[in-house]
């Protein structure tokens, strides 16, 4: 178990992995090398902290951070399982395990909450997606039929989605109770295939990254309308932050250096140099 191991700071004890998944506040990140994990906590320090996070067990195809860096939701695609994890700054402890095996479907996003009080999965089947919930004591739930899955996050108790195929970004909240479901931006507001989306929490804002039009869309979650875009030379890849700062990379693969940044809080495009 994590709780068990010891941590040590000073020098990287792997030198090459095969993935890491940074936690939001760019402070944290887990790090994968073969079937062996560990959590690197401090990077903003001078003296790194190197934990290991699980010693044995099935590789990780893919990992999402609770929005507080709090919770962890590993996927393992060989199990066809998912482990939701708490307590990820302190000692690690696996909350529960979700079976996926009867889902069919290939996963395409995962988003947790903290606490691991719920998670959601977008999946892709041959011609359309699904949108579920993960609940601790629960088989896998339908929420919503999707064109196709894109990406997820989970903040301020509500679920953002991105549907690739019908060209929109939905809020979902109210799952348990009275399901509430609402586009906050679709095909009407220029949006073509979105790639990614991200949530500026203090400015209020909801950024698209649109594939089909080369550009970044950007709404004022305030009031519900748009504002001006950000034109882009070619289609993006993705969105993806890069750590505490309004930062993102738009091109290139989660295991690529990006070329091509955008700074939120500047409203400007960086070119890296080659």
């Amino acid at each position: 178990m994590a709780g068990e191991e010891q941590a040590t700071a000073g020098a990287a004890r792997v030198r090459e992995f095969d993935a890491a998944w940074p936690a939001p506040d760019g402070r944290t990140v887990l790090v994968a090398r073969s079937r062996l994990l560990y959590l690197v906590r401090r990077l903003d320090g001078a003296m790194p902290v190197w934990r290991e996070f699980r010693n044995e067990g099935p590789s990780v195809s893919r990992a999402a951070w609770s929005a507080d860096g709090s919770t962890l939701a590993l996927y393992l695609a060989e199990e066809k399982k998912i482990e939701l994890w708490k307590n990820c700054q302190g000692d690690p402890r696996r909350v529960f395990t979700a079976d996926l095996s009867q889902l069919g479907e290939r996963v395409v996003s995962v988003a947790v909450a903290p606490e691991a009080r719920v998670a959601f999965l977008a999946t892709q089947g041959g011609d359309s997606g699904t949108l579920w919930i993960l609940q601790e004591g629960f088989e896998p739930r339908m929420l919503l039929p999707l064109g196709k899955a894109g990406e997820l996050q989970f903040a301020d108790g509500v679920l953002y989605a991105a549907d690739r195929g019908r060209n929109e970004v939905l809020r979902y909240s109210g799952w348990d109770t009275t399901p509430r479901v609402e586009t906050l931006i679709a095909a009407g507001h220029g949006l073509a295939d979105p790639v990614g989306f991200a949530l500026l929490a203090e400015q209020k804002k909801l950024i698209v990254a649109s594939a089909g039009t080369s550009e970044l869309l950007v709404l004022n979650l305030r009031t519900g309308l748009p504002e001006p875009s950000v034109p882009l030379a070619g289609p993006p890849a993705r969105l993806e932050r890069l750590g505490p700062a309004p930062l993102f990379a738009l091109d290139g693969g989660a295991r690529q250096p990006p070329a091509l940044l955008y700074d939120a809080s500047a409203r400007r495009l960086l070119a890296l140099a080659e």
